[in-house]
């Protein structure tokens, strides 16, 4: 895990993303807020804020174009920023997001070059959403896998627009947020018969909470995470020399100086004085996830630590657990069918 004591870490080559189209989720603050300023530093042309609020993500592209040259490019219509909401508590938001998306693409001659799932919740408290789910499943892992398997046709449709003679084997990228602390979920309720039926339990969260701590929950569903992106690569499409037409990655961008974990009250406060002790600034670890943005098919269904794909933890790779993941994907697509009818699964 990356912290204030590591070296920094570079960012990709100059126009690496140039003239791409960048949608990153949760961008209005925090690690997305600066994976957006990024995007642009590297010559991404339009950039789509996915965020609960409008209006701060209004501000968010202020800021973004808080310099001349920006400004002035936009006028010129060289870079374009758009603000589009998306709430992941709530699954009627996040259709009413897909159908923007698909507009976009399949009406309006939009491209999306690659999609940052990095929108995610951290809370020590129980809470459940409209929809009657636990905040966190529902906002880290639920409305995620949903977003992110109804993305991937439209990464495969950009794919085409954007190829060029300087860069004819690039490929779109899917890139979800996970994390570190995955290697620390005890995840009790992996034998239950029904998993996201016991993680959604009220008492079982509490007993879950009591034996791993105010992260626990958190750790389960960066696990899941992981998962997920796992699954989603195995479904991506392959050429005919193999290689994936998308690349589907997860990164873990390391303990950053975020609010993520520090925004509500009851968080302990050993967690804050680490934070400000040894975390990385926001700006810092978005660089790990630009790079996961532009890496290469080697990323495909990897997990990436300090700008390297690594083994995740025994909780991923261990005896068992590739069907404790099934399992799980299994119970995803189930839930999200009934939500949903016919969400793509196979492209």
């Amino acid at each position: 895990m990356g912290s204030f004591f590591s070296s920094p870490l570079p960012l990709p080559s100059p126009n690496s993303l140039h003239g791409r189209t960048l949608l990153i989720t949760g961008s209005n603050t925090g690690l997305g807020f600066a994976t957006a300023q990024h995007a642009l530093s590297l010559g991404a042309s339009t950039l789509i804020l996915a965020v609960r609020s409008v209006s701060k993500g209004l501000e968010a592209k202020t800021q973004l174009l808080s310099t001349p040259d920006l400004v002035d490019k936009e006028k010129k219509g060289e870079i374009c920023i758009l603000v589009w909401e998306l709430d992941l508590e709530s699954f009627d938001s996040v259709r009413s997001f897909v159908a923007k998306a698909k507009r976009y693409v399949y009406e309006e001659d939009g491209s999306l070059d690659s999609a940052v799932m990095n929108a995610g919740l951290a809370s020590v408290h129980w809470g459940t959403t409209v929809d009657g789910w636990e905040r966190s499943l529902q906002v880290n892992v639920l409305s995620t896998t949903w977003l992110a398997l109804e993305l991937v046709p439209l990464l495969l449709k950009s794919r085409g627009k954007s190829a060029s003679e300087e860069e004819p084997d690039w490929k779109p990228h899917l890139t979800i947020l996970a994390s570190d602390i995955h290697r620390s979920a005890h995840f009790t309720e992996r034998d239950s018969e029904n998993i996201l039926a016991a993680l959604n339990d009220h008492e079982t969260w509490a007993e879950s909470q009591g034996l791993g701590g105010p992260t626990e929950r958190y750790a389960v569903t960066k696990l899941l995470d992981i998962y997920i992106t796992r699954e989603i690569a195995r479904l991506a499409p392959r050429g005919e020399n193999g290689d994936p037409a998308v690349i589907v990655n997860c990164v873990a961008p390391g303990f950053c100086k975020s609010n993520l974990l520090s925004r509500e009250e009851g968080i302990p406060w050993i967690i804050k004085v680490v934070q400000w002790l040894t975390a990385r600034r926001v700006a810092e670890g978005s660089k790990t996830i630009i790079d996961a943005v532009v890496s290469g098919v080697e990323s495909h269904g990897g997990w990436i630590e300090d700008l390297v794909v690594r083994e995740p933890g025994e909780i991923v790779t261990g005896p068992g657990m590739k069907r404790v993941q099934e399992k799980v994907w299994g119970e995803i697509l189930d839930v999200l069918n009934r939500v949903e009818p016919g969400i793509w699964t196979e492209y």
